[in-house]
């Protein structure tokens, strides 16, 4: 076990497995960071007016496009995150791989739910009220604080907490970079089912967005944060392998 602060050496069964996974590693890790960044302030600013039921109103029109543009570094982030969860993987120690393996299985079905939810909302919603096609748009319209999109978000961003929570006991190693990506995940992990557990409290069942704005707030700023430790990290094993 290495010290506060220190390297492992890389012959030891650390992190470190070879410097063709770290490198990708560590461009995934910034990449992911990056992404998270552009969504979130995309997101930030397409924030929707209350829009009163069936979600047809001359308000959406208004807002269209800029309302949907979040949605496209959006879908790019998912992928990004199952490579990166990928990349953890292949460079984790053997006695911590089915730990990995747990979180890109959950981070893999976390991308597909919020990727097809997306996709959806993306390239069916704004040509159907284009066209006045407007049957069963309620329901599917992220604009509806309960419909589908807005519950699909909930699975797909506590997917990705769990896989966070499966991530944590990759990273058992005594550095202060470590124990940092090892908090990061857990304190992610109990402050999304905390925050599910006080919603549901309080509003039961008909609560709207608010759990699913606090969620994805939750996830993003775990991957912003968690980007930039793990490239940090990568590029530690490449220079203890001796890659530049």
């Amino acid at each position: 076990m290495g010290s506060e602060g220190s390297s492992p050496p890389a012959s030891q069964d650390s992190i470190h497995r070879g410097p063709s996974p770290a490198r990708f590693g560590y461009r995934i890790a910034l990449a992911t960071a990056l992404t998270t960044l552009l969504t979130f302030g995309l997101a930030l600013t397409a924030l929707p007016d209350k829009v009163p039921y069936p979600f047809t109103s001359r308000i959406i029109a208004e807002q269209w496009p800029g309302d949907y543009y979040w949605l496209f570094p959006a879908m790019l982030l998912m992928l990004l995150l199952v490579a990166l969860v990928a990349a953890v993987h292949e460079t984790a120690p053997a006695a911590q791989k089915v730990y990995s393996l747990l979180a890109l299985v959950f981070a893999a079905v976390a991308a597909a739910v919020l990727l097809i939810n997306y996709y959806i909302q993306a390239a069916v919603i704004p040509v159907s009220l284009m066209k006045g096609q407007t049957d069963g748009w309620a329901l599917f319209t992220q604009y509806n604080p309960n419909g589908i999109f807005i519950a699909l978000e909930e699975l797909g961003y506590l997917l990705v907490s769990l896989a966070f929570l499966c991530l944590a006991p990759v990273f058992h190693n005594g550095t202060r970079l470590e124990k940092s990506l090892r908090w990061l995940f857990l304190l992610s992990f109990a402050a999304a089912i905390l925050s599910l557990a006080v919603v549901s409290a309080l509003l039961g069942n008909d609560r709207g967005d608010v759990f699913e704005i606090i969620v994805i707030s939750i996830v993003w700023l775990t991957l912003i944060s968690a980007g930039f430790l793990l490239a940090a990290l990568f590029k530690r094993q490449l220079s203890a392998g001796g890659v530049a």
